[in-house]
């Protein structure tokens, strides 16, 4: 079994290198500045972590004014927990004012901040391993009486596990936040933007046909690294459209060259003693005479030498059965015409068509066994169709008929180039060509050309 083969977008790979980037970036980020910085610090609280701001905080928050003036202490939840896990714990609190208010006992090393409380702004001691000493905390905080400076000591400590754990999910909430906003929305948005004119690039080249040769990539907004491989490709395409015009011009030169050897002929057949073989090479001659006028009509087509005018189909078709009714008949056909009273104008060049549904009528008179009749039929809708009598064609050949060089039969004349060119002369004028059963079972060829608008 065959593996196909993967599709890598360049988009999405640059999608998740930069996303590999902005993470291998993050982690320097850490390991460079987040843990130095923040995280090595803490760990000098393993052996003298400091008291936790909140055991004041709580202090401060029970503190509440005193009926007969002064203040003093209500056992809130918090203050009642607080002792419950520290019974050693002890608070001082004073306002600027004077006011002081405390529980517990302050050790007799502390007693010199009693009255000094507000010369300080904040003070952290913390004992070193192994002392009694008892640690100590000074803190502004806000209670019922005011601003209050609270002195505490003997309450909940901060562990370097909980403060490095508390710091590490701060830290990862901001970076996945930042993160997800970066790889969502950011990262694809630039790299979208950077490549936006290879996009542009690459729909122009969508666009790029055989009937619109001349065609460059565009070059603004390419990025630096593409702009050589799109510049090639530029050169590449009008290599290709210099030697497409050779090659239709040579084409052009042959058929036309091609036409006088091929009416010389014509006429020396037509001049000639008749002979048993007459018929039959006036009607191959007639053929390759039509062949080089198509071959003509194409290129004269692909060069812009041709102008689209207003046709009457019904006309057209009434041309061709009058110029070939002489071959039809020598042949063993009756050849006929069911067409409107009114005409059917459709958009297109005269000769090219005329020759082109003159091949599809030579091409029933050839195979269509000799015997019965060939019908043009017009219709309203721009069809003009060719139905013989003849075996018709299998539905496996019916697409195929139209491909150059494809016979059904090998034959002696004709290089299998007519119909091709019949269904390439029907696409320049962008219309259709179909191959179906007639209703006496031959083949029914039928050409839809667009009708002129309005």
């Amino acid at each position: 079994m065959t593996r196909k083969p993967k599709i890598v977008r360049l988009e999405r790979r640059l999608t998740r290198r930069m996303i590999q980037v902005q993470a291998v970036a993050l982690l320097l980020f850490f390991a460079l500045v987040v843990f130095p910085l923040g995280i090595y610090p803490a760990l000098r609280f393993i052996d003298a972590p400091p008291l936790d701001p909140g055991n004041s905080a709580t202090f401060a928050e029970a503190i509440r004014p005193a009926a007969g003036g002064g203040a003093e202490i209500e056992m809130t939840s918090k203050l009642k927990q607080l002792i419950a896990d520290r019974p050693a714990v002890w608070f001082v609190a004073a306002t600027e004012a004077g006011t002081e208010v405390s529980y517990g006992k302050m050790p007799i090393y502390y007693e010199e901040l009693h009255g000094e409380l507000w010369q300080f702004a904040s003070v952290d001691v913390r004992p070193r391993a192994g002392s009694q000493a008892d640690g100590l905390q000074l803190e502004k905080h806000q209670s019922q009486i005011g601003d209050v400076m609270v002195v505490s000591g003997g309450g909940r400590t901060i562990g370097v596990v909980s403060f490095v754990a508390g710091f590490w999910a701060l830290f990862s909430l901001a970076l996945l936040a930042i993160t997800s906003i970066a790889t969502t929305i950011i990262i694809p948005k630039v790299i979208r933007r950077e490549l936006r004119g290879l996009k542009q690039a690459a729909e122009q080249a969508e666009l790029i046909d055989i009937d619109a040769r001349g065609t460059q990539l565009p070059t603004e907004n390419v990025p630096q690294e593409v702009r050589a491989l799109v510049d090639a490709v530029n050169g590449g395409l009008a290599r290709l459209d210099k030697a497409y015009a050779q090659r239709e011009r040579f084409l052009a030169d042959s058929a036309h060259e091609l036409r006088t050897p091929i009416a010389i002929l014509q006429t020396r057949l037509e001049t000639a003693e008749p002979f048993p073989e007459k018929a039959r090479l006036l009607m191959d001659v007639a053929r390759l005479s039509s062949l080089a006028d198509q071959l003509l009509d194409l290129q004269r087509m692909d060069l812009g030498e041709t102008t689209m005018e207003p046709l009457d189909l019904v006309e057209l078709a009434g041309t061709v059965v009058s110029d070939l009714a002489p071959l039809a008949l020598n042949a063993g056909y009756e050849l006929g015409l069911n067409a409107p009273d009114h005409p059917v104008l459709i958009r297109g060049d005269e000769g090219s068509l005329t020759r082109a549904l003159a091949n599809v009528v030579q091409n029933a008179i050839v195979h269509a066994a000799n015997h019965g009749q060939i019908v043009v039929e017009v219709s309203p809708n721009g069809t003009v169709s060719v139905m013989d009598d003849g075996p018709g064609i299998a539905p496996a050949d019916r697409e195929r008929i139209f491909e150059p060089f494809y016979r059904i039969k090998p034959l002696a004349t004709g290089a299998g180039l007519g119909l091709n060119l019949v269904a390439s002369i029907v696409q320049r004028h962008k219309g259709r060509v179909a191959v179906t059963e007639s209703p006496t079972g031959g083949a029914r060829f039928s050409m839809l050309l667009p009708l002129v608008e309005g």
